[in-house]
This record gives structure tokens, C-alpha cells and sequence, in this order.
């Protein structure tokens, strides 16, 4: 009877988020097992691929109220992102993607070049100024879109969340991970100015291994599910708030699996360009005169 219950309280008595500036809750927590950049093996995600998920990383900002440091970046190609519209990051910000959990290993630098809201959702869609290079990892939407009219209660799928850590790391490092379940969906909901379909998740599962609760520091953030050991997006974080209390214990997110033709539309208008290294068209001319044949101008593939 308990499902029913909680969905009969939900959608009587749910309150508009309160914002709070933290780090994601996160029962159990513990630096080498949450936190990506600790680089240790314990970590929950680390046999799953992140190098596609980054933080702007302009400076160490506490409240975010003046500058884009903390905001995050998800790529759905080489050069196309999502991110929270309430929460987003501004062009010309400076953005690090990194290879591997190693902060000091390989990583991948780029500018965020332009962004674009999805209708009145807090869905927010840009490109960076370069296309990510091989050995980064960009991200698909789960093919699972959802059709109702009224909230409506779901089983599953098992989620990981992420988040701002407890550790106090520079910005770019910032990243915990926790996890959840999908307990709700919530068709047409409107928060902070904007509307769209939601997926929520309880905080009140004591049996569940490091369950997460956002903060609004986490906006923007990716909600993800594991498929065959490859990361698949399922939302981006969007809201907080209560079921007939003073105690914030839901999160919820935009349910992207519901917007991916807009968002493909985008990805499409947008196609990541790739400028061969100066080496290889250097033998790829070579080659080509051979055959008597020579090219007057760079040469570049489409991804």
C-alpha cells in the first residue's frame, strides 16, 4: 500500500523547490567511493566512461551568483551539450573535459560557443567552439519516452546521479556521484519558469546503496542509467522539493527520453566539423598527387 500513499501525497501537496546552495546528499557518502576526481578504485562509477561530463571551471565561486563556475556540461556529440536552461552556462565560458578520473591526466579544453533553449522546458542545448577528440565520450538519450496526462507511478530504472562533492575541490573537479531510483513521472509540470515532463525521485529508501538528493548547486547535472556498461542519459537535474513537509526529500529532473526529437534536431543542425591534423593531410596529399589529383583546399570530415 505504500506506493499508493506516496503518490496520493505527491500530487495533493508537492512544493515549488527550495534552492539551497551544497553538495548532493548522499547517504553513506564517502570521498573514495563518491567523488570522481579522488581517482580511487572504490569509486562507484569507475568502470563507466565520464570523460563526456564537465564543470565549467572559471573560478571557485560558493554562491554562483557571479560568474559560471560549477555549471555543467553533458555532450550528446562532439561538439553538442545539455545543460539545465535555470542553470546554464554562459558563452565564452571556458569548459575541461577530462580523460580518465586522473585530474592531472589527459583532458580536453574547449569554449562554449552558443546555446539555445528547448521550448519552455529547462532544457538548454549549446555547441562548444571545438569538437571533442577520439578517446572522449559523448552520450545518447534512452529510447523510453512516456506518455501520460496525470503523475503516474513508475518502477525503476535504477539512476546515477550527479552532483557538487562534500570535499572542497576546485571547480572542475567538483563532481560526486550517487544513485537513486525513478519512482514518479510527472507530465507537464511547471518550476521556476519553466514547464516540461519530470521524473522524480524519492529520498526515503534506507535499503538503497548511497541514495542521492539534489542540491541547486547540482542543476544541470546528468541523471544516467548504465546500459551494457555504457552511460545513457535519461535526464538532467531540474528541481527539489517536499511532499506535504518542511523537509525536502524529492529531486526532480527533466525527463529527456520525452524531447528527443527536439534535441536531435538540434544535433543535426549542428554537425561537428573536424580538421584533419596538418600531418595527415600532409600524406593524404602526397597520396592523392600520386593519382595526379590535387586539392587546393583543407581537407575535413563530418562526424
Amino acid at each position: 500500500m505504500r506506493p499508493l500513499i506516496l503518490f496520493s501525497l505527491v500530487t495533493l501537496g508537492i512544493k515549488l523547490p527550495s534552492f539551497l546552495y551544497a553538495s548532493i546528499n548522499i547517504i553513506g557518502y564517502d570521498p573514495q567511493t563518491n567523488d570522481r576526481f579522488v581517482n580511487d578504485a572504490s569509486f562507484v562509477a569507475g568502470d563507466l566512461d565520464l570523460s563526456g561530463l564537465a564543470l565549467v571551471d572559471t573560478g571557485q565561486i560558493p554562491d554562483f551568483t557571479e560568474d559560471d563556475g560549477g555549471r555543467w556540461v553533458t555532450m550528446l556529440s562532439r561538439n553538442v551539450f545539455i545543460t539545465a536552461n535555470h542553470f546554464g552556462p554562459r558563452v565564452g565560458s571556458s569548459v575541461t573535459f577530462h580523460q580518465t578520473n586522473d585530474a592531472q591526466g589527459a583532458s580536453f579544453k574547449a569554449s562554449i560557443e552558443e546555446t539555445m533553449r528547448i521550448g519552455n522546458t529547462d532544457i538548454r542545448v549549446g555547441t562548444l567552439d571545438a569538437a571533442l577528440p577520439g578517446g572522449y565520450a559523448y552520450y545518447d538519450i534512452l529510447n523510453a519516452p512516456f506518455s501520460s496526462v496525470s503523475p503516474v507511478l513508475i518502477t525503476g530504472p535504477d539512476v546515477l546521479t550527479f552532483g557538487r562533492s562534500e570535499g572542497d575541490y576546485a571547480v572542475n573537479q567538483d563532481v560526486a556521484v550517487g544513485k537513486n531510483n525513478l519512482n514518479l513521472f510527472f507530465p507537464s509540470q511547471t518550476v521556476g519558469g519553466a514547464t516540461g515532463d519530470a521524473g522524480v525521485m524519492t529520498f526515503d529508501d534506507p535499503g538503497l546503496t548511497f541514495e542521492s538528493q539534489f542540491a541547486s548547486g547540482d542543476s544541470g547535472a546528468p541523471v544516467m542509467v548504465d546500459v551494457g556498461g555504457n552511460l545513457t542519459m535519461v535526464g538532467v537535474n531540474w528541481f527539489v522539493g517536499s511532499i506535504n513537509s518542511d523537509e525536502t526529500d524529492i529531486s526532480g529532473f527533466t525527463f529527456l527520453p520525452n524531447y528527443q526529437s527536439e534535441i536531435q534536431t538540434y544535433i543535426d543542425e549542428n554537425p561537428a566539423v573536424i580538421a584533419v591534423p596538418e600531418s595527415s593531410v600532409s600524406t593524404l596529399l602526397l597520396g592523392l598527387g600520386a593519382l595526379g589529383v590535387v586539392f587546393r583546399r583543407r581537407c575535413y570530415r563530418q562526424s
